[in-house]
Formats: structure tokens, C-alpha cells, sequence
């Protein structure tokens, strides 16, 4: 905020009208102080409903309540009796109590931090019926390895399924081993072994006599990579000889050549021959290893079946059965990874050794399993996810460190599944923030199955190649929201009143009745005890009481923000601790108030600086037609204080090119939808009073004076009516008042929110340049209830220096302003505008 306002767009944002921000009647407000629904303008015409006289002062007691000294019950309280709002907490137990689709909850209306543990207490003091859900587990899926498959046991029994399928892999991988390499066994592969050995030799024994007979010789030697091989070679003088030396005895004359060509043709011939018995040896091989394997296959099976029954007693779900047929199926066709065999022979492990595996077959079969939900105890489970992202909500799938393809060991659970069976407190804003989480988190709440897949922020696509069975899902998730968003989501997206059909909507007040004060005394003392903080006496106990009225913006009413409540107690019995005191008292509570406000207020300090040296330029004292003083406030986000402003009206007779009332802030688009209706109601006001006469052939132009940065509301519209009223009429305005109020076309003042910042406003602007006792501030009759004005205002009011008066008509407003009854200053402005009517030839 800068303290030179000359600059345009560099003065600070008015809220409301001038600055006060939504009005009664024109939406919510958010923020301390704050309301929520709209409140009728009071009394109307005439006299007060309260019984006061038109435009009357308020007394000091009415200016602020002042709470008598507390006494706690000496009872812990619980959550829902702190919150005391019977609907809302109506609308939790059904939604709790009910378990069917669509059942879950959205809770709006808590204000402040620690609104999550807030809802975790109240569903702990509801002690809600959850239901034990089953033990989740994911297995190795043998027949399409990327999907894992999903087992569920009976609550709590999870790790012992992991322990004893951890066990039954390792027995049985001993009893295989143990099985295979029985004498028996080995006996009878060697005795298949010997069998396919003595026909091999037949066969190459019949071919070496065909050779012999025919010239040839068959030679077998290996090669240097230790495989059997075998060659016809020519027989000369009853010697085997090579190609290469047959051709060199005809080169020598030692052999005829007719001689070396029918050799020659004879080894073709018995080649010929050879590849057929090596084709025949071949097949006899694969045959013998395939009958081995049978042999191991079936030795295996029943191996299997003796120790996976006593297990399927043990564990009789129908998917464990069919998950061990899997693993039995594979064991059978990999046994040689999942038993080291040893060669029963010199040849065996040569010729007949397990096939090796598959270049995508695991390295061994893992006979393992994944817990991703287990239930401990009876105990109901409720998870706070402050962090909703994709991974945390749904669970993430995480890359083996070895760079293998991922298994069931890296699927990890998300807060969804660890809530199974029980509550998920979530953040609305929060999931709406996160990629891809809200499309999702519908769709699982729709489907009542959960998917954990990889996700990729970037395309918000799942990906990966794991894709994990679907896990059916019990859970109620409760939604924390801000008011009036579950009324924004169900108008944007029909589906989301199926999903989220209760509504439990708290007040951000309870009533400031004995109740309502117990309730303040209980948590002061409870925190006190909790967090070893000093003891509170009753009356500091009542000052907080007072400063939750204030912030309420209701001295009838106290805010639910216990969170804020609990920082100033600390802050106080920090202040208590420092002073050596052993209570704390009202002048602690009162002094961290007041440094709080100390800590923000640099802005508030600012602004005054800007009226003090003179670039602000607003009057205090003396009269003045078509000028006032309104009142606007400014929120820093941390603060509001009020900041009195001037409004000017000049007005004449209409011309051709102009007529009526022209807003200056709306031509220079430096005013909202609030304010801009605001004018116009002035509008339908002189039309009610002057319009029966004829046209009112007059225009006036209305502006905020050194506001540069925009206006909103229409707070202000009863200060720009009186401006104008007087402009016409030519009546000053006594500048030794502000205004305040909003006003409808039947000239009835309406209330406004803010009102005491705006009061302290002008106050301290007052006080600054001396108070003079006929300075005060004008405010709605209807917003008398509201008002907890600092104790130096009151102060001030109860000497004679300072007046706060009420009002619930333009007419009381008039004669306040300008000192004349009221009638007198609205023929001034009829005479007037008959006059415009005059010149105009009407």
C-alpha cells in the first residue's frame, strides 16, 4: 500500500460500497467477521425497534457487550459439543450411519487451520459402526505376469497367509529337490537314458558295417566346443583317409583316379545315409528328454498336489486354489529354474539337461506376497490425507531397483486403501487442484473399485505395463469445503450430488448464550491442561468470549474457530509467563489482542499517515453542500480497518446530452455490479419523492474523491443519497459526521457489514486531530446488534467526545446532516427540480 495516494492504481482497493465489501442481502462473505445470510433492514420507517427516537445517540451500553467472568464445568469437552450445531451434526451421524453407494460426505462451514483434525474428533465422538473389511494381498499372476492377482483374506489375516505361502514355497522347493533327485528317480531316467544309449549305438553300428562293405569308414570325433559329431571318410589300403590326402595320393600317381571318383560317389552315398541317421538320433534325443521331462513333470505334479493340499485346507479361497494351479503349471514348465538338477551320468547332464528358459520367464518363481491392506484391530480407520496427490490418493507402482519389469512387490497402497473400511478426510480444494485426481477419485467412488496404476502428470494419463486387478473399495471419503462450493460442484457437475448426498454444512457461529460461554470456558481450560499453558481466570476467560463476538461481527453471536481462539490463549499465556504472573487475566488477553493487531496494522498506519500529512483530503468540521463523509473499509488479509472517505455530488439542469445521475466510478469502470446498483436505487428514490410531479430534468454526477483502485458494495449509498439530496437542495452538510448504510428506493436504511471497523475508522481520524465532542458517526439502526467497539471508543462516547447515532430512514439521516427537519430539506430539492422542469420548457 503506498502512503502517497496521488498516484492512481496505486491507492488501496476499497471493499464493500466505498470499500465495505458484499453487503446483507448481496451474497456471502467469507473471512473473520464475517456473514453469511442476509439480514432485513430492521425497524423501517419511524421509530426504532429497539424504542429510540429517530436518529437518536447510542448509550456506551450499547456500543459493546461486555461478558461477565466464566466458569468451566471442569468436563473435557468433545468436538461436537464445542461446534453445538445440531443439523449439521444430524446430517454426519446419517451419513455415517447409512453404508450404500453415494453415501459420503461433504462438510462445509468450518473456518480456519486444523478444520481436518476438527472433523477427525467429530467422527471419533460419533464413535461411528465401521465395518472390518478383508486383508488385501497381490500375488504373481503366472498366466498374464501383468496383472498381479488379487487375494482376500479374512480381516487380519494377511501377514500369516505371507508367512506361511513364504514357508509352503520354501518346502516345497526342498521337497522337488529332495523328489528329483531321489535313487528311485534317478534310476529310472537312467535306465530310459540307457535304453535311448543302446539304440543310438545300433543304429550308428548298422551304418558303420554299410560303410565298411561299401569302402568307407565313419569316423566320430567332437568338436572343440564338446559337441559329438561324426564324417565318412574313404578307405584306402584299409586305412580311413581325409579329402585332402585322397586327392594328394592321385596327385602322386599312387591312386588311379577311377578309383578316387568311386570312393568319392561312395561317400556321398553313405552322407546321404548319415543325415538320415542323424535324424533318427535326433529324434530318438528329443524324445528320451522329452519322456525325462514327463518323467520329472509328473513326479513334480504329485509332489505339488501332497503339499498344496494341506495348504488349500488351510487358506480355502476360491482364488488361492486357482492361483497355486498357476503356480503349479509353471513350476512344471520351469522346473529347471525352480530346481538345480544334478547329472545322473558322464552323458545325462550333456544330452538331457532342463531346457533352458524363456528369455521373458522370471529368474525364479517368488512365492511371495504383497500386503497392500491389513487390519491391526477393531479400531475404525480415519486418514487425513493433507496431500492428495495422484500417487498418494490411489497408490503408486515403483520401479524395481535392478531394472526388471515391476511385480506385485512394488504396488504400494494409497490413502484410499488405507482407509478402507473406515474415512478419508480430504481437502476439497485441495483434490480440485491435483492433476487427474478428481476424474478418478468419481469414478472409483461410482464403480466402488480401485485401480493403482502409474500416472503421468504430464498427459494425466495412467501408464506402465503393470495393471493390478481391481480392488473393490468400502470407504466414505469426507470432503472439507469452503461455503457454497458444494452448491457451485452439484450445478457444474450433475453427477456429484449422487456421489457426495449428505451435506453436513456447519455455522461459523453459535449463539453467545450461557451455553455458547460454557462451551468457550470448557476449550480454554481443556487447551490450558492439554498444552501445560498458563490457567485462565473468568475474566480472561470472558475477554476471549468478547473477542469471539467481535470477530463474528455479532455481539449475540461467537465464531467456531477454535483454532484461532487456542492462538490467542497461547499468546496470552506467553504474555502471562513473561510478566511472572501465575493467571492469566483480561489484561493478558487484552494486551495479545492488541499486539496482534500491532503486527498487521503497518497498512491501517499507512493510510492515516496519508490523512494526517495532508494527501488525504477529508474535513472534519464546518458545513459543506454536496460533501460527506463515507465510510469504506480495506482488508489486507490479515486485518480490516476502516477508512473514512469523501464523497462529492455536483448536480444542474439536464441538457440535451446528458441527463439523470452519473456515476463517475462506473464511466471510469472503477466500480462493481454492487455499487453500480447501488446508484441506480438513488435513482428510483428521487423518482418515488419528485417523480409525481413530472421529469426530473436534472443530472448530477457522483464521485469518490481520491479513489483510485476501485469500489465495490453499496454501503455507501445512503452517504452519495444525502450528497445528493444535498447538492439539489443547496443544504450543507455538517462534516463533523460519517455515514454508513445502504438504502432502498422506499428510503428505508438498510445494514451493512464492517460496521465497527468503519466506526474506528473515523474515530481514530478524529482523535488524531483532536476530538472536539460534536464529532460522530451515523450508522443503520439495524446494525446496533452487531456493534463491539474498542473500549477507547467507548470511552470516548461515555465522556461526551465522540457519538455513535443510529438511524432507520433517510428522512432521520437528513435532519442528523443537516440540522433541519427533513421535509424542509426535500421541498428545497422539490422547488429545485421545478425549477429544472422550468428551464427544460416541461
Amino acid at each position: 500500500m503506498s502512503p502517497r495516494p496521488a498516484d492512481p492504481g496505486h491507492g488501496p482497493r476499497g471493499r464493500g460500497a466505498g470499500g465495505a465489501g458484499p453487503q446483507r442481502g448481496s451474497g456471502a462473505r467469507t473471512g473473520p467477521g464475517r456473514r453469511a445470510a442476509a439480514r432485513p433492514a430492521g425497524s423501517g420507517v419511524g421509530r426504532g425497534g429497539n424504542g429510540k427516537e429517530p436518529g437518536c445517540a447510542l448509550s456506551p451500553a450499547e456500543l459493546r457487550w461486555n461478558c461477565p467472568p466464566l466458569e468451566p464445568s471442569g468436563t473435557p469437552p468433545t468436538a461436537a459439543f464445542l461446534l453445538g450445531q445440531e443439523r449439521a451434526m444430524a446430517a454426519l451421524r446419517t451419513g455415517l450411519a447409512i453404508h450404500a453407494p453415494g453415501y459420503n460426505l461433504f462438510v462445509s462451514g468450518l473456518i480456519g487451520s486444523g478444520r481436518a483434525a476438527v472433523v477427525e474428533l467429530l467422527l471419533r465422538d460419533i464413535s461411528p459402526t465401521c465395518r472390518r473389511v478383508p486383508d488385501r494381498l497381490f500375488l504373481r499372476n503366472f498366466r498374464e505376469p501383468n496383472r498381479p492377482v488379487l487375494v482376500s483374506l479374512p480381516a487380519g489375516r494377511g501377514p500369516a497367509f505371507r508367512d506361511e505361502l513364504q514357508e509352503f514355497g520354501a518346502s516345497l522347493q526342498a521337497a522337488l529337490q529332495a523328489a528329483l533327485r531321489s535313487r528311485p528317480h534317478r534310476m529310472s531316467r537312467r535306465v530310459v537314458l540307457r535304453a535311448s544309449g543302446s539304440r543310438e549305438r545300433r543304429i550308428m553300428d548298422a551304418l558303420q558295417r554299410q560303410a565298411q562293405k561299401q569302402g568307407g569308414a565313419l569316423v566320430r570325433f567332437q568338436t572343440q566346443g564338446g559337441a559329438a559329431t561324426a564324417d565318412i571318410y574313404p578307405v584306402v589300403d584299409g586305412e580311413p583317409v581325409t579329402l585332402d590326402a585322397l586327392s594328394a595320393l592321385v596327385i602322386e600317381k599312387k591312386l588311379d583316379e577311377a578309383v578316387r571318383t568311386r570312393l568319392l560317389l561312395v561317400r556321398e552315398q553313405l552322407l546321404e545315409r548319415l543325415d538320415e541317421v542323424n535324424e533318427r538320433i535326433r529324434e530318438e534325443q528329443a524324445r528320451v528328454a522329452g519322456e525325462l521331462r514327463q518323467m520329472d513333470r509328473q513326479l513334480a505334479w504329485k509332489v505339488l498336489q501332497t503339499h498344496s493340499g494341506e495348504f488349500v485346507r488351510r487358506w480355502p479361497q476360491p482364488e488361492v486354489a486357482d492361483w497355486l494351479d498357476a503356480a503349479g503349471e509353471f513350476v512344471e514348465r520351469h522346473l529347471g529354474q525352480f530346481v538345480a538338477q544334478e547329472a545322473d551320468g558322464e552323458d545325462e547332464a550333456k544330452e538331457t539337461g532342463p531346457a533352458p528358459p524363456p528369455p521373458d520367464a522370471p529368474k525364479s518363481v517368488e512365492f511371495q506376497a504383497k500386503i497392500v491392506k491389513t487390519s491391526i484391530n477393531d479400531r475404525c480407520p480415519i486418514v487425513i490425507e493433507s496431500n492428495p496427490t495422484f500417487g498418494n490418493l490411489f497408490g503408486t507402482i515403483a520401479g524395481p531397483g535392478d531394472g526388471s519389469s515391476p511385480g506385485p512387490q512394488q504396488i504400494n497402497p494409497g490413502a484410499l486403501l488405507r482407509a478402507e473400511g473406515g474415512y478419508l478426510v480430504l481437502r476439497c480444494l485441495d483434490v480440485l487442484r491435483e492433476p487427474g485426481v478428481w476424474p478418478y477419485l468419481k469414478r472409483t467412488l461410482q464403480t466402488g473399485k480401485l485401480e493403482i496404476r502409474e500416472f503421468d502428470q504430464g498427459s494425466g494419463t495412467q501408464t506402465g505395463p503393470l495393471q493390478p486387478e481391481a480392488i473393490p473399495l468400502d470407504v466414505k471419503v469426507v470432503l472439507i469445503g469452503e461455503p457454497g462450493v458444494y452448491e457451485q460442484l452439484a450445478t457444474e457437475d450433475v453427477q456429484f450430488p449422487q456421489i457426495f448426498k449428505i451435506h453436513a454444512e456447519f455455522d461459523s457461529s453459535i449463539p453467545a448464550s450461557p451455553q455458547g460461554l460454557l462451551r468457550y470456558a470448557d476449550y480454554l481450560q481443556w487447551l490450558a491442561g492439554r498444552e501445560q499453558l498458563r490457567p485462565f481466570a473468568g475474566s480472561a476467560m470472558a475477554a476471549v468470549a468478547e473477542y469471539g463476538a467481535r470477530a463474528a461481527g455479532r455481539r449475540d453471536r461467537l465464531i467456531t474457530r477454535y483454532s484461532e481462539l487456542g492462538d490467542l490463549a497461547r499468546e496470552a499465556s506467553c504474555l502471562c509467563a513473561a510478566a511472572g504472573a501465575r493467571t492469566v487475566t483480561r489484561a493478558h488477553v487484552e494486551a495479545a489482542i492488541a499486539r496482534r493487531r500491532h503486527r498487521h496494522d503497518l497498512p491501517q498506519e499507512l493510510t492515516e499517515r496519508e490523512y494526517s500529512s495532508g494527501y488525504m483530503r477529508l474535513s472534519t468540521a464546518g458545513d459543506t453542500v454536496g460533501q460527506i463523509n463515507a465510510l469504506t473499509v480495506l482488508d489486507t488479509g490479515t486485518l480490516e480497518f476502516g477508512r473514512p472517505c469523501r464523497i462529492t455530488c455536483n448536480s444542474g439542469a439536464a441538457v440535451p446530452q446528458r441527463s439523470g445521475l452519473v456515476n463517475i466510478e462506473g464511466l471510469a469502470n472503477l466500480s462493481g455490479p454492487i455499487h453500480d446498483k447501488g446508484v441506480m436505487i438513488l435513482e428510483g428514490f428521487l423518482l418515488q419523492e419528485f417523480g409525481g410531479e413530472g421529469p426530473l430534468c436534472m443530472q448530477a454526477t457522483i464521485c469518490f474523491e481520491q479513489l483510485y483502485s476501485g469500489v465495490e458494495g453499496d454501503s455507501a449509498s445512503l452517504a452519495q443519497l444525502l450528497a445528493l439530496l444535498s447538492s439539489l437542495g443547496e443544504v450543507p452538510l455538517k462534516q463533523v459526521l460519517a455515514i454508513t448504510g445502504s438504502v432502498n428506493q422506499k428510503g428505508e436504511v438498510q445494514a451493512v457489514a464492517a460496521v465497527n471497523e468503519k466506526i474506528e475508522g473515523f474515530f481514530r481520524l478524529c482523535r488524531a486531530r483532536r476530538l472536539s465532542g460534536r464529532q460522530g458517526v451515523v450508522m443503520p439502526r439495524a446494525n446496533v446488534c452487531d456493534l463491539m467497539l474498542d473500549h477507547e471508543v467507548v470511552h470516548a462516547v461515555q465522556k461526551g467526545d465522540f457519538a455513535v447515532l443510529a438511524v432507520g430512514t433517510v428522512d432521520e439521516a437528513l435532519e442528523l446532516f443537516t440540522g433541519l427537519p427533513a421535509g424542509q430539506v426535500l421541498l428545497a430539492v422539490r422547488e429545485r427540480l421545478r425549477h429544472y422542469r422550468t428551464l427544460a420548457g416541461g
